[in-house]
């Protein structure tokens, strides 16, 4: 049985001007979602601080090949628990180096180069550059409601007969009223 031995190179942050003390999250295909959140969380709300007593600023994760998709759901999770982030996102290749051991003695071993796509998001409580490629505002969060679409003229609802087992329609249009 051949024996595989992985290794990513390391490349610098695709993002310019990167603090040296930046708290990288580097999310694997195996990483815990929930832990890369509570500790990374913990940091930005102030719950914990650095050794200078502040909390931290910015935060950037990075993950490749399988990590991407996991990557992107610990930023949009994130994004969530600490409102006004800014965000530089850039998608890039990394070259993951494969050794492949042979089993039998004497026989050597194969070794791959092969690039893998790779993603890198900053997330900085600071504004960032917006003419810089792949930034995003701070979002705003807000859930609609009902009544609020009512109010808008996008949801308007029509009653049929009134019963127990009558269900409510909704009418998404711009009519004035609902076909029976």
């Amino acid at each position: 049985m051949w024996h595989y031995n992985g290794t990513a190179d390391s490349i610098p942050y695709p993002i310019p001007g990167l603090a040296a003390d930046i708290l990288h999250m580097r999310v694997k295909g195996g990483s815990k979602i929930r832990s890369l959140l509570q500790f990374a969380a913990a940091r930005m709300q102030g719950e914990v601080r650095n050794p200078n007593g502040m909390s931290l600023r910015q935060v950037v994760f990075t993950g490749s090949g399988r990590g991407v998709t996991k990557t992107i759901t610990c930023v949009e999770i994130l994004k969530r628990k600490v409102e006004g982030l800014h965000q530089v996102s850039k998608l890039y290749y990394n070259t993951v180096k494969e050794v492949w051991k042979s089993p039998q003695q004497g026989v050597p071993g194969i070794t791959m180069e092969r690039r893998v796509p790779a993603i890198c998001i900053l997330l900085s409580k600071d504004p960032l550059d917006p003419q810089e490629p792949g930034y995003q505002p701070p979002q705003i969060i807000s859930v609609p409601t009902e009544d609020a679409e009512r109010r808008r003229g996008l949801l308007r609802t029509a009653h049929a007969h009134s019963s127990p087992h009558t269900a409510k329609r909704l009418c998404l249009d711009d009519s004035s009223a609902c076909p029976p």
